[in-house]
């Protein structure tokens, strides 16, 4: 069986478990839309009683709660970004590490198949579930924006606000995919996987609310996927290329690394 087709059956139920669940809470968030729009000047009072911090960690000192779009970038687009780079890193992670974990690394390496096309393989399944996961999440949200009274919108906001999440994703599946080739227990190279993730989040967030910390925020793929720049501002071709290349990076060194790596079986 096909490096690439054997993946996509393995990693198909949790492909499923985090994409339904991410789904379901976009589709939750815009279906009370509409109710808590009506209730928009209790909440803005609520949140003004939030410290200053709260608000712009989350975007909430720029957007507003009443409309569509600043409700979708400062409530659901945190969790698709946050969680679905969780998903992306544990997959990217796993994909490989869990060969020399199960014992099952001896008899792939025994096929007529060289470590390049194993690894290609596995990063062809890797990028083919990470399209589909935000495919479905994002043609789910375009329902529930449709289907519920949310009101005008930019459709074309939305879209960048869709798509831009991939991006981080990737980045973050391929960093994890070749940190982990320094794992040869699966536990251990998905516990970095978190790490990363969580971790680079909480630069983020202390570099938002601190000047002293400012260029940190460079250090992060959030920062180049932030909700509020794209509302305001769309997508930065300098921030994709930033991104795209620090994939690119992170896969021309798995390659690099892996086709001299010892095995452990």
């Amino acid at each position: 069986m096909p490096v690439f087709r054997r993946e996509l059956q393995a990693n198909s139920r949790s492909w499923l478990v985090w994409t339904i669940a991410l789904a379901a809470l976009n589709l939750l968030m815009m279906w009370v839309f509409p109710s808590f729009r009506q209730d928009t000047a209790n909440m803005e009072a609520v949140m003004e009683l939030f410290p200053e911090a709260f608000a712009k960690i989350f975007g909430l000192d720029q957007l507003s709660l009443a409309d569509p779009i600043g409700f979708y970038a400062t409530e659901a687009y945190f969790m698709v970004m946050l969680f679905g780079s969780l998903y992306a890193a544990i997959l990217g992670a796993s994909i490989l590490s869990k060969e020399e974990d199960d014992k099952t690394i001896e008899f792939l390496l025994a096929r007529p198949i060289s470590r390049t096309r194993l690894l290609a393989g596995k990063l062809l399944a890797l990028l083919t579930l990470l399209v589909l996961f935000n495919l479905v999440i994002g043609l789910v949200t375009f329902a529930a924006f449709a289907i519920f009274d949310v009101g005008e919108y930019s459709a074309a906001t939305l879209l960048r606000l869709l798509t831009t999440p991939f991006l981080a994703h990737i980045t973050f599946a391929a960093f994890a995919f070749c940190l982990a080739l320094f794992f040869i227990r699966r536990k251990s190279a998905t516990s970095m996987a978190i790490g990363m993730v969580v971790g680079l989040y909480f630069v983020d967030v202390l570099a938002t609310l601190s000047d002293k910390f400012e260029l940190l925020r460079y250090l992060t793929p959030y920062h180049y996927v932030n909700a509020v720049d794209i509302v305001h501002n769309g997508i930065d071709p300098v921030n994709v290329l930033v991104l795209l290349g620090a994939t690119a990076v992170a896969v021309g060194t798995s390659f690099f690394l892996y086709r001299r790596r010892d095995i452990t079986v």
